[in-house]
Formats: C-alpha cells, structure tokens, sequence
C-alpha cells in the first residue's frame, strides 16, 4: 500500500474542508494547476458540496494513492454516503511527487455513477 505523503493529507483536509462549508473560491485556490474547464468543475463541486453539507455524520473516506510511470501520484479519495446504498462521492488528485514540493491537483469531484 502507497502512502499518502503529509503534503498530500494536508491538501487533502484542505478541500474537503472547503467543501463542506460550501467555499468555491477557496476550493478552487487548493489546486496548483488551474482546471482543464473551470465551469464543469465548478458544477461538480456545487453538486458534490451540497451532497456534503447535507450529511448527517462525520465524512467517513477511504483513500488509495496509485504511482504512475513518470513518478506522479494519483490519489482517489471516495467518501461514503449517509445511506450505503448510495454511491460515494469520488475525489481525484494528481500529485507530482510525495515531496512537500508537489504541485498537487484537483481532477475530479463527483458523485459516482451507477448504471443498475
């Protein structure tokens, strides 16, 4: 198992915390490379914050973190719903390296789909 670098947790905090206040402008300041489309992600954070804030428990996650080929990390974060039964929502990270260093990512926050 991978782990998560104390950089990478720390980001990590970071949005979840802005997400569960409702804070966009804060969330989109916690990624170091801007958004491939700034609208889009805007929507799935509005989406995915909402799904949030309407918790009722503490946000329980589960996080895997993945080297890649050039020495990159992806770190997929799915934090579960109130209702198991209900998809988690995913968060996509993109880290450089496990370096205090890293220019670190935000690639995708969403609910996951389920096709049954």
């Amino acid at each position: 198992m991978i782990k998560i670098s104390e950089t990478e947790e720390q980001r990590l905090a970071d949005i979840l915390s802005a997400a569960k206040t409702g804070d966009w402008d804060r969330f989109a300041c916690l990624t170091d490379c801007p958004f491939s489309n700034t609208e889009a992600m805007k929507e799935q954070f509005e989406d995915s914050s909402r799904l949030i804030r309407d918790m009722n428990n503490r946000l329980h996650t589960n996080t895997e973190t993945k080297n890649v080929k050039d020495g990159s990390r992806i770190i997929l974060t799915r934090i579960a719903m109130d209702m198991p039964a209900e998809n988690p929502i995913l968060l996509t990270l993109h880290s450089t390296s496990k370096h205090a260093d890293s220019v670190i990512s935000i690639w995708t926050f969403f609910q996951e789909v389920s096709f049954d």
